[in-house]
C-alpha cells in the first residue's frame, strides 16, 4: 500500500486538513476513497476529519487503499532492464518487438512482465505507465506503482522531457519544429494523418549524423499525439527507416525509433532525475 507522510511547515499552519490535502493535488472524490474503501488519513497517527486545523510540526499521514491489478493481465516472469527504481517509479528499457500492454494476440506483454517483478518484490499494486511506446519502437518508459503517483506525474505531461533517436530515410541537413495537426481517419484505422481537423501535435528535430543516405536524427516532443514522430517525420519527407506504416518498411519490420532521454520531477522527492540511453545496436550498419 502506499503511504505518504507530510510535515507541517509555519505556511500550511492553520490550514484544515482539506485544503491541504487538495494542495497535494488530491481532489475531493481522491479523499473520499481514501477514507472509505481501506484507506486511512491520520494527523500525528489520530484519524481526523477534513476540517481539523494543522499547525506547524504536525504530521500528516495518508495510506492508500490496496490496489488490484486488471483481472485479464497475468503475471510473466521476463527478464527486465530496470534502469531505476524506488518505492514509487520504475523506468524501464524496452526492447523493439516488446508490446507495451497485452493486445489480442495473447502475447506476453512488458505489463505481464512488470506485474510478475512487482510480485517478485513483494508489491502488491497495479502496473500504470507514465509514457507508451509502440510495440516495434524501444527505449526507456516510465511507470508508476500506484494510481495516485501516476497522476501526479500526468496533471502536466510538458514537465516530462522525452527525447527519441530517429534513422531516418534522405539526408537532412537542418533541424526545425514540425507544428502540424494529427488526425486519425476512423476509430478503425490504426495509421495517423496530418490533417487540420486533427489535435495539436509539435515535434522539435535535429540532424546528429549522415551516413549514405540516412540521418540519424534527435526528436524531442512537446505533445504526445499517437505515432506523432512517425508521422510528422513523415510529413516532412524523411520517414523512419523499417517503419511499415509510413515508410517503406516490410509487414513484421520495427521502426528505427529509439526513446533514449527521459527527465521529470520525482512526484513525492521533489529531485530532477534523468535517464538516458545510447543508440541502440540495431541502428548500425543501416543506410
Amino acid at each position: 500500500m502506499l503511504r505518504i507522510t507530510y510535515k507541517i511547515t509555519k505556511r500550511d499552519s492553520k490550514m484544515s486538513l482539506g485544503n491541504f490535502l487538495r494542495k497535494q493535488d488530491l481532489s475531493r472524490k481522491a479523499i473520499t476513497v481514501i477514507k472509505h474503501r481501506g484507506g486511512i488519513i491520520t494527523v500525528n497517527n489520530e484519524k481526523q476529519t477534513t476540517r481539523c486545523l494543522l499547525s506547524e510540526g504536525d504530521e500528516v499521514s495518508l495510506t492508500f487503499p490496496k490496489e488490484k491489478p486488471k483481472r485479464t493481465l497475468a503475471p510473466v516472469k521476463m527478464a527486465l532492464n530496470v534502469v531505476y527504481e524506488d518505492d514509487f517509479i520504475l523506468v524501464v528499457d524496452k526492447a523493439a518487438g516488446m508490446p507495451s500492454v497485452p493486445t489480442g494476440h495473447h502475447e506476453a506483454s512488458l505489463a505481464n512482465g512488470i506485474l510478475a517483478h512487482y510480485e517478485a518484490t513483494g508489491l502488491a499494486s497495479a502496473v500504470h505507465f507514465v509514457n507508451r511506446l509502440d510495440k516495434n519502437t524501444s527505449g526507456l518508459l516510465l511507470v508508476a506503482k500506484y494510481r495516485h503517483i501516476h497522476h501526479l506525474l500526468t496533471t502536466d505531461p510538458q514537465k516530462i522531457v522525452r527525447k527519441y533517436y530517429a534513422l531516418v530515410a534522405g539526408v537532412l541537413k537542418d533541424g526545425g519544429v514540425i507544428d502540424a495537426k494529427i488526425h486519425r481517419p476512423s476509430v478503425t484505422s490504426v495509421k495517423r494523418v496530418v490533417d487540420e481537423t486533427g489535435q495539436h501535435a509539435r515535434t522539435h528535430y535535429e540532424p546528429v549524423q549522415t551516413t549514405g543516405a540516412s540521418t540519424l536524427v534527435r526528436c524531442t516532443l512537446e505533445t504526445g499525439r499517437t505515432h506523432q514522430i512517425r508521422v510528422h517525420l513523415s510529413h516532412i519527407g524523411h520517414p523512419i527507416l523499417k517503419d511499415p506504416l509510413y515508410g517503406d518498411g516490410a509487414a513484421g519490420d520495427r521502426q528505427l525509433l529509439h526513446s533514449y532521454f527521459l527527465g521529470f520531477t520525482h512526484p513525492i522527492t521533489g529531485e530532477q532525475l534523468s535517464f538516458e540511453t545510447d543508440v541502440p545496436a540495431r541502428f548500425e550498419g543501416l543506410e
